[in-house]
């Protein structure tokens, strides 16, 4: 099966059997590899040294039309967010401890103990003693 036009203009201009052959048959792939050759033979042409500057100059201003509006949106939108939530109130410097607290840190043996009573049931729940006394 032979080389269709479009597949010889798809690829690379390469000098294979299929595209020989059809370079062969085909008058209109003849004359677009010869263009390809002109085109090689053309010099290559150097951009002048202002060039890239002068094209920077010319697409700053289309960046600032853009970015500029964008930057007042944002600003504003900062501004609305602050203003509508403010700052969470300063957390207290240290722990704050109540004087239940304090007091149960000073009475932790006791605490322990009460809890021993109770799981050997020797105390029940009001505090009274469960022993009872033989009569």
């Amino acid at each position: 099966m032979g080389m269709t036009c479009n597949e010889y203009r798809q690829g690379p201009p390469a000098g294979n059997e299929a595209a020989k052959a059809h370079l062969a048959q085909c008058a209109d792939c003849r004359e677009f590899d010869r263009s390809w050759d002109l085109l090689r033979e053309y010099p290559a042409i150097e951009p002048s040294g202002g060039f890239f500057r002068s094209v920077r100059r010319k697409l700053q201003p289309a960046v600032l039309r853009f970015a500029a509006p964008l930057a007042a949106a944002a600003a504003a939108l900062l501004v609305a967010l602050l203003l509508t939530h403010p700052a969470p109130p300063a957390a207290p410097a240290g722990p704050v401890v109540t004087e239940e607290e304090r007091e149960l840190v000073e009475n932790l043996e006791l605490l322990q103990n009460y809890e021993l009573l109770r799981t050997l049931e020797l105390v029940g729940e009001n505090g009274s003693p469960l022993i009872e006394d033989k009569k």
